[in-house]
């Protein structure tokens, strides 16, 4: 029986959760599963589109009409709904690109939390090695000095 190269339990508990979970997202987001910055994106975008086919269809309605009484249910229903759809469905795409930021922000959050974890271990390690340097110097030095003395 061949051992792995490094072993589950070598392998500290965290960091195999943090990279199961790495695994998961990311059959998640090949499964074609919507998360709610995706619903965002598509209702901002599908609203936006009625909005402007609203307008246009009031514009044609507003135009073909002589009298301004005929024209106003035009500039009701087509311009005034076509530009509430429009900023309804912008704000929506605005909600969607502030999900994308925070989580982003997040995931940048976890990366520099790992990142100084391990410079930590570092400085530490660092800070062992000196301190073992320093007592091979001091021993070095006391038996010389101990020697010119005799």
């Amino acid at each position: 029986m061949s051992t792995p190269a490094t072993p589950i339990e070598a392998t500290p508990v965290e960091a195999r959760e943090r990279r199961m979970v790495a695994v998961l997202n990311r059959a998640r987001r090949r499964s074609g599963a919507v998360t709610g910055e995706q619903w965002l994106f598509v209702a901002g975008g599908a609203l936006v589109l009625a909005g402007i086919v609203l307008v246009i269809i009031g514009w044609v309605g507003t135009s073909r009409t002589v009298l301004v009484a005929g024209q106003i249910p035009y500039v009701v229903s087509g311009g005034l709904l076509g530009l509430g759809l429009i900023f309804l469905g912008a704000f929506l795409y605005f909600g969607y690109w502030l999900a994308l930021l925070v989580r982003e922000g997040r995931t940048r959050h976890e990366e520099e939390g790992a990142d100084l974890a391990r410079v930590a271990v570092s400085l530490e390690r660092t800070n062992e090695t000196l301190e073992r340097i320093a007592d091979l110097l001091v021993e070095e030095r006391t038996p010389r000095r101990r020697q010119r003395r005799a």
